[in-house]
């Protein structure tokens, strides 16, 4: 930088740090100037004109004005610096008494006393009283007299006694005479000026009748108090008090410290001229002066203070009317109602707007109870609250209560009310209670409205859950016969084409189980009613569990799955895990794997050709899980809608790809209650990549747990104890024959249990008999003691896991189902439809030996997971995709009239479709082709009972309102229920469905035409002469 603008720059630096104040500093104290200029001028002459009347006559000199008169200037100049005012009263003191002949040495005695007392009245009473006292106010008066009247003259008189006199008894008569004419000049003068120079910030309403009345009053207190002094006959100096009081009332503060200067006036001038009871009572000069002196004060005192007095009760009245009017003002504008009620209950106060909430004017509250006031609906309540608030529980309390009065119309009217207990703030006291009322109709019109929505949301809920677990259970019942029935079909000796026909069958019914899958998935989703459980998962384990299953699939289309856990632990940039240590975090395992599985069976049903990468990447906050594949690809358009239920990427994809649309749907609904989100990316015929985006909960991993299922390899067939005594809890006599003979199949001993009850009593009888069960297989639905309580029941007896495995057996597979058989003391879960390969899987696993030689010719059972694989999720697991993968192709459907002419009805499932009604012949054949002996009998027999009994119910009148009790609906419909669970099997689904319809309505209790009316139907169709299944075993 150039050292000329090095010097510039200081020179500003320097230039802008001189304060422009400190320029100014001569101007801003010419205002201080000038007034100090003017008041030594007033002081001055003043000083002149009362020392010069001092040494005419001492009576005329009673008062000392002009410390009063800098005292009053000073107040009312309000100075920033008020050092010239105080140089100027010096001069002008100090100048004055030099004129009047004093000494210099005195005169400067005499100045400084008076300066000194100046300075501490104006510096004492602004800090008890602001800059400007308000004499009016009696604190301000007080103050004023004690620093004005007393401490200021004290100190002039101390510092000018030295000067006064020779000795100590000139000095006290000097400084005693310097007070008493200093201190009343100060409280005479002060407020007199102090108060005239208020008028200018004073409005009078009537200004020229009031001051007409104030001058008539002031005159004629001055006539009395000079016909008082103008006389000698009588001392009635007592008289004039009286009057200084009349003004005092009369005029106020301002008038009385006018009056009473006047009085002084009138009275040195009396005694002066030698009139009055002072001049006339033979006393000596100076007597006199001090008589005069005194008289002056004691009118001041009688007076100014009373005026005082006065004008703070007028102030304290004005503001209390002030107030008085902002209440009513308030209390009348007010929307809501404003009540006072005391202890007792009893109103003493009510607003006007009282009559507009609560429908009655408020004349009708005063005086009485509330509790008179209240609807019969309301009382309680308003009693519960009026208790809390006198017995000092509560000191606010909200309640709404019906009012006693209805509207116009004969409609309810809702009142909110907000009580509070009013305390007197000086003792604490409890003085009432105060209620703000107001209405609230519509708002509780409204909430009653949502309350109802909500129960009617709830109940719609809970609906849809009861249904769910209906279909499931429905559903499942019936294809658990289907499904296992038809393995055990397979299991026997048939013809390549047979068999191959019974594979489509089982294939079929398990896509078709699939699908029944996924809705249920979706609709506890969409309804709120999936838990999420965070326990620490190990994610890359996870991910190469589900590879692992999938590989298989993929290999088999000639696709490579590729995942590596190295290369995706280097991925995820986190020091612990470079080493190659796998990641735990803390999410839903059961859940990650559910997406992950849909995730890559996607993949592979989409891709024709080429490959599928698992990969995994992250950081701190997220985790990404990438599935990337080369197969179809979705195009722009379809991107958006991909994740909708029942979509698909595009219109023909169902048609050659099969699926239902709602892999992607539930994924990304699971992805959302784990905190993450899935997105893709992908191009028509490129390829796609799914992304998983978790939250990055990284944690401890998991202390090793004792397994439910221990690892085991597949089943090699027939691998499996021979022999084992094995008890079959089941109500259902179908289940029973089927799951019997699987077991038997299986060389098992099977012992029959039909209720949980009797269940429990022979696992105990067992135990006693030293020939305990090795294996309890446990229906979860049974009438009266179900599946857990039966198994809570038995590991109460001490009972162990150990000593006696136990597995579920039900038609509701959702993952809360298989958390409380778990939770009953169950070891493992199998669910409905029952499957061959699963059965085995778990006696292999919970019966204690495998000794025989397995059958690898069931492909099916072979790549299909079990229920009870995964022992900490305790969940189904294999992909579904394995089943879809081996599933015939999907048929074309379309949309039938259904009549009640069967040739028209397509056929149902499970249902064996004929052109024509069936004959005896031809159901005679169909049924020994695909059932047994033993079993056609059993389902006769069952059909005949149920069909009977409904028959017997409707002659009866059982089925009607008036006749029919609860008991014997439940009865009939436990009957029909299982009539509806397997007519279908044995190709009577018109009638199960008949069944199934005449059971929703005893168990929902509709009216009884309706349920006579389902009767008939259902009798209508068990009559049809094709269906005298009786003539079967003739």
């Amino acid at each position: 930088m150039p050292e000329g603008e090095d010097k510039a720059q200081d020179f500003d630096g320097a230039f802008s740090r001189i304060s422009v104040r400190a320029l100014l500093a001569p101007f801003a104290y010419a205002r201080a100037w000038k007034y100090g200029l003017g008041l030594a001028l007033a002081y001055f002459l003043a000083a002149i004109l009362c020392l010069s009347i001092a040494r005419f006559d001492a009576t005329l000199a009673s008062v000392w004005p002009p410390n009063a008169i800098a005292i009053a200037v000073l107040f009312l100049a309000r100075l920033r610096g008020e050092l010239p005012v105080f140089v100027g009263i010096a001069v002008a003191s100090l100048a004055a008494n030099m004129a009047s002949g004093t000494p210099f040495i005195m005169a400067l005695a005499f100045t400084g006393g008076n300066v000194a007392c100046i300075f501490l009245v104006t510096r004492l009473t602004r800090r008890r009283c602001g800059a400007v006292p308000d004499l009016s106010d009696l604190s301000h008066l007080g103050h004023f007299l004690q620093y004005g009247g007393v401490v200021g003259p004290v100190a002039g008189a101390i510092i000018a006694a030295p000067a006064m006199g020779p000795d100590i008894g000139a000095m006290w008569r000097g400084a005693l005479d310097w007070f008493l004419v200093d201190s009343l000049g100060i409280i005479l003068v002060v407020p007199a000026l102090l108060l005239v120079t208020r008028l200018r910030h004073t409005s009078f309403p009537n200004l020229r009748a009031n001051l007409l009345e104030a001058g008539l009053i002031f005159l004629t207190g001055l006539c009395a108090v000079y016909l008082v002094f103008n006389q000698a006959a009588s001392p009635l100096l007592f008289l004039i008090p009286p009057v200084t009081l009349l003004i005092a009332f009369r005029l106020g503060a301002l008038g009385t410290a006018l009056f009473v200067p006047g009085i002084a006036m009138v009275a040195a001038i009396s005694s002066f001229a030698g009139l009055g009871p002072i001049a006339t009572g033979g006393l000596s000069q100076i007597a006199q002066v001090n008589l005069l002196q005194t008289f002056i004060a004691a009118n001041f005192l009688t007076g100014l203070p009373i005026a005082a007095i006065l004008a703070g009760r007028r102030r304290l009245t004005d503001e209390l009317d002030k107030r008085q009017r902002e209440l009513a003002l308030l209390a009348e504008g007010i929307n809501d109602a404003i009540l006072m009620m005391n202890f007792d209950g009893v109103c003493t106060y009510a607003s006007p707007s009282v009559e507009d909430v609560l429908g009655r004017p408020a004349t009708d509250f005063l005086g009485h109870k509330i509790m008179e006031r209240t609807h019969e609906d309301a009382s309680e309540r308003i009693m519960e609250v009026f208790d809390k608030l006198t017995s000092g529980k509560s000191d606010r309390e909200r309640l709404t209560y019906r009012r006693l009065f209805d509207d116009e119309d004969g409609h309810p009217v809702f009142i909110e009310a907000d009580c509070a207990v009013v305390t007197d703030k000086t003792n604490g006291t409890r003085t009432g209670i105060v209620v703000s009322a107001r209405d609230v109709t519509e708002r509780v019109e409204l909430e009653l409205l949502l309350t109802r929505a909500r129960r009617s949301a709830e109940k719609a809920a809970s609906a849809k859950s009861e249904f769910l677990a209906n279909m499931s259970h429905e559903i499942r019942t019936p294809m658990n016969g289907v499904l296992g029935f038809a393995e055990l079909m397979r299991e026997g000796d048939l013809s390549e084409e047979n068999r191959r026909h019974v594979d489509m069958i089982v294939q079929s019914g398990r896509s078709m189980m699939m699908l029944l899958n996924d809705i249920l998935d979706l609709s506890k989703i969409e309804a709120g009613q999936v838990g999420i459980t965070n326990e620490p998962v190990d994610l890359l384990a996870t991910i190469t569990e589900c590879a692992a299953l999938y590989r298989p699939s993929a290999e088999k289309k000639g696709l490579k799955l590729h995942f590596s856990m190295s290369e995706a632990c280097a991925n995820l940039k986190r020091g612990d895990h470079a080493a190659g240590k796998s990641p735990w975090i803390k999410t839903d395992g059961l859940r990650l794997r559910q997406i992950i599985l849909n995730l890559v069976g996607n993949a592979i049903k989409f891709t024709e050709t080429g490959e599928i990468e698992i990969s995994v990447s992250g950081d701190e906050e997220e985790l990404y899980v990438d599935i990337k594949d080369t197969g179809i690809g979705i195009s722009d358009k379809r991107l958006k809608s991909i994740f909708a239920p029942f979509t698909q990427g595009e219109s023909n994809t169902a048609r050659r790809f099969g699926g239902t649309g709602l892999g992607l749907s539930i994924s990304r609904q699971l992805a959302q209650l784990l905190g993450g989100t899935i997105n893709v990316e992908s191009q028509a015929g490129e390829g796609s990549t799914f992304r998983l985006t978790l939250p990055a909960q990284y944690t401890e991993p998991a202390t090793p747990e004792p397994a439910l299922v221990e690892p085991f390899e597949p089943l090699e067939a027939s691998m499996l104890t021979q022999s084992a005594s094995i008890l079959l809890v089941e109500d259902h006599d179908i289940n029973r024959l089927l799951v019997s003979e699987m077991l038997e199949q299986c060389g098992q001993s099977v012992a029959i249990a039909h209720d949980g009850n009797e269940a429990i009593a022979m696992v105990i009888d067992s135990i006693m008999r030293d020939k305990p069960y090795d294996l309890v297989l446990m229906d979860i639905q049974m009438p009266g003691c179900d599946g857990y309580a039966a198994t809570r029941a038995i590991r109460m007896e001490g009972i162990t896991p150990e000593e006696l495995p136990i597995i579920a057996l039900t038609a509701n597979a959702f993952p809360e189902d298989l958390a409380a058989a778990r939770d009953a003391g169950m070891q493992a879960h199998l669910s409905k439809p029952l499957v061959f390969a699963d059965l085995a899987r778990a006696l292999q696993r919970w019966l204690p030996t495998r000794i025989i030689a397995a059958d690898d010719n069931d492909e099916v059972a072979a790549t299909k997971g079990t229920e009870f694989e995964d022992a900490q999720n305790f969940e189904e697991t294999g992909p579904e995709e394995i089943a879809r993968e081996k599933a015939p192709p999907r048929l074309v459907t379309e949309i039938v009239d259904i009549s009640r002419n069967r040739s028209a009805r397509p056929p149902k499932i499970g249902e064996i479709a004929l052109p024509e009604p069936p004959t005896l012949t031809t159901r005679r054949s169909s049924l020994s082709e695909f059932h047994s002996p033993s079993l056609i009998k059993r389902w006769t027999k069952r059909r005949s009972e149920a069909v009977e009994a409904v028959r017997t119910a409707l002659e009866e009148g059982n089925l009607s309102e008036k006749h029919g009790s609860p008991e014997d609906c439940d009865e009939l419909a436990k009957l029909v229920h299982k009539l509806a669970g397997t007519a279908a099997i044995f190709g009577e689904a018109e009638l199960g469905d008949q069944a199934a319809a005449l059971e929703h309505a005893l168990r929902m209790g509709l009216p009884g035409d309706v349920r006579e009316a389902l009767a008939f139907e259902l009798l209508s169709v068990a009559d049809d002469p094709a269906d005298t299944l009786a003539q079967i075993d003739a």
